[in-house]
């Protein structure tokens, strides 16, 4: 299941095993197309640049050849240090890393002032949102830091023994690359200092409405791919790869955003 950790599906997934079982069958594959495939397991239709992540896949799918190498992915966020943000293009990291410093700052570590992304407008914000320390409070705080700042470490010390509450939960599902960031980060950091879960909550897995309407459309245009390449009499292996692809790809999509219609089969 390591190629399908992005979307929540049982190892016994009809659907699954058939575009595994086919996957098998080509044999071994180039580092292009292992590259190509890891490409779909990253994506995510919460991403703010999700809409163009799906159109570098699909070109990517039809020349058996990454836009992107995978690794580079995710390679100026907060979590890789201050020198990265300079090459921030977006200004996501940038902001992230003002809330991160602000959000020390009111745990106790006065030391962040002094860093040129402490920002004074967010750091009042963050007080009034927060308003006094309380024990619980600080807790979900140093999570909501470990979480956006990728340090599983801290992130696994700072949760709940028991079962989590929805505020806990809520802050599992905050990063700097969702659509909605920053905005949902400040309604979350109001919910913590209220102690109250947020209503309509926007997190990782998330999607709107606009989203999904283009994310079904792509997921129709890769099913007719797919019925026109798997309806040919023989297939060469380039075409049986783009099969494999397109199916992997379709599947991804229809997971996350909860689509029922059926993949075409594949044999």
């Amino acid at each position: 299941m390591n190629h399908w950790s992005n979307i929540e599906a049982s190892p016994q997934d009809p659907e699954i095993i058939e575009i595994d079982d086919f996957g098998r069958d080509l044999g071994e594959l180039s580092e292009d197309v292992e590259n190509v495939r890891e490409l779909i397991r990253r994506f995510e239709v919460c991403h703010f640049k999700s809409k163009v992540h799906l159109t570098y896949l699909i070109d990517s799918i039809s020349h058996l050849y990454p836009n992107i190498v995978p690794v580079v992915i995710g390679e100026n966020h907060i979590s890789k240090g201050e020198d990265r943000l300079r090459n921030d293009t977006t200004g996501r990291s940038v902001l992230g890393q003002q809330y991160v410093c602000s959000l020390k700052n009111w745990l106790g570590d006065h030391s962040q002032q002094d860093s040129e992304y402490f920002s004074t407008d967010i750091n009042k914000k963050i007080k009034k949102l927060l308003n006094a320390k309380e024990p619980e409070k600080e807790r979900l705080v140093s999570l909501l830091v470990s979480r956006l700042m990728w340090d599983w470490e801290s992130y696994k010390k700072y949760q709940t023994n028991g079962s989590p509450g929805e505020l806990e939960t809520q802050v599992y599902r905050m990063d700097i690359c969702h659509y909605a960031f920053p905005k949902h980060l400040a309604i979350l950091l109001e919910g913590i200092g209220r102690n109250r879960p947020v209503e309509d909550f926007e997190g990782c897995g998330s999607f709107n409405s606009v989203t999904k309407m283009f994310i079904e459309e792509q997921f129709v245009n890769l099913c007719d791919n797919l019925r026109s390449l798997t309806n040919k009499v023989r297939l060469d292996k380039s075409e049986r790869l783009k099969v494999w692809l397109i199916a992997s790809l379709a599947k991804t999509l229809k997971e996350q955003v909860g689509i029922e219609v059926a993949l075409p089969r594949l044999k």
